[in-house]
């Protein structure tokens, strides 16, 4: 059986789980995908090493660590900064980066224009970079904007996108046509701002954000980011297998939610090379026993509420 796995910590709440088995399910595929949580990047890679992973999507906070730790890696990832997906080709690993084929298909999919059109990237993360990047490519005309400035600035001079000052934002979002954030659930920089209706919004977030709830008042059209999720995870599956899986099986499969009742979870350290990682919903690596029991409180926490 092949294993895959998407690394990042926090790492329970994610539903790339359900997309993969739901599709090598469909497909008769004899492998299976889980989540792991790993100590930093080297360990991340150790991991994948060590167990005979197949292929690994990596998610906050591991896109940026863990590329000096690859054998290789893609030209966009190059240009981004940023890993969404290793392939481990015959004990070689090499990065990828789809999240920018997740953006600009979610647009697109959404009956959505990107060319010509003015786009505001909220971020300066790995997240907002690949954005960037996938609608410049696109055609889009990108501005990328940031809280702490010189991070989207950087982003801007390296992709060769525009920079806006928040407080130039005020005054100029009426000319946007689409709006992508990259930022955390409870971040919304527009608030008490009028938000004009023909805006549309692309959260990254799976569940609705500040931002998103606040643009959604205003009558605009919210993307979700169990979109962008969709389409990044049908490109790594082309990247993992040469195959397109179907994207009604992953759109029906992102609806499904883990049961914190049932949730089978072990300390990484404890399972043998060898056993079937898929068995659980969740692998964590940890120093000790009592640091896996923390691990596991706060996977807990954050993906159930408490």
């Amino acid at each position: 059986m092949e294993i895959y796995a998407v690394f990042g910590n926090p790492i329970l709440h994610s539903r790339s789980p359900q997309l993969f088995n739901g599709v090598f399910g469909s497909m008769n595929i004899n492998a299976r995908y889980t989540r792991i949580r790993p100590i930093n990047g080297t360990d991340l890679v150790n991991i994948i090493l060590n167990h005979n992973i197949k292929g690994a999507n990596v998610t906050t906070p591991y896109k940026e660590e863990v590329i000096g730790s690859l054998h290789s890696i893609s030209d966009e990832v190059n240009e981004i900064h940023g890993v969404n997906t290793i392939i481990n080709i015959n004990g070689k690993l090499v990065g990828h980066n789809t999240d920018h084929i997740g953006v600009v298909n979610s647009l697109i999919y959404s009956g959505i224009a990107i060319t010509a059109r003015k786009v505001l990237v909220l971020g300066a993360g790995p997240a907002a970079a690949a954005a960037s990047y996938g609608l410049r490519n696109a055609g889009a005309k990108v501005f990328i904007a940031n809280r702490t400035a010189h991070r989207a600035i950087e982003i801007g001079k390296r992709l060769n996108v525009n920079y806006i000052d928040f407080a130039d934002i005020t005054n100029n979002l009426s000319e946007f046509d689409i709006v992508v954030s990259a930022l955390l659930p409870n971040a919304n920089p527009f608030e008490n701002m009028f938000i004009p209706k023909k805006l549309i919004l692309l959260d990254a977030n799976y569940r609705p954000s500040n931002l998103s709830n606040y643009f959604a008042t205003y009558g605009c059209k919210v993307i979700s980011g169990k979109h962008w999720l969709i389409h990044q995870a049908i490109a790594s599956f082309k990247v993992f297998r040469s195959e397109i899986p179907k994207i009604e099986i992953m759109t029906a499969a992102v609806e499904d939610e883990l049961d914190r009742n049932t949730v089978k979870a072990e300390w990484l350290q404890r399972v043998e090379k060898g056993k079937a990682l898929g068995n659980y919903d969740l692998l964590i690596s940890a120093s000790n026993e009592n640091e896996y029991k923390q691990f596991l409180d706060e996977e807990i926490d954050k993906a159930f509420g408490g």
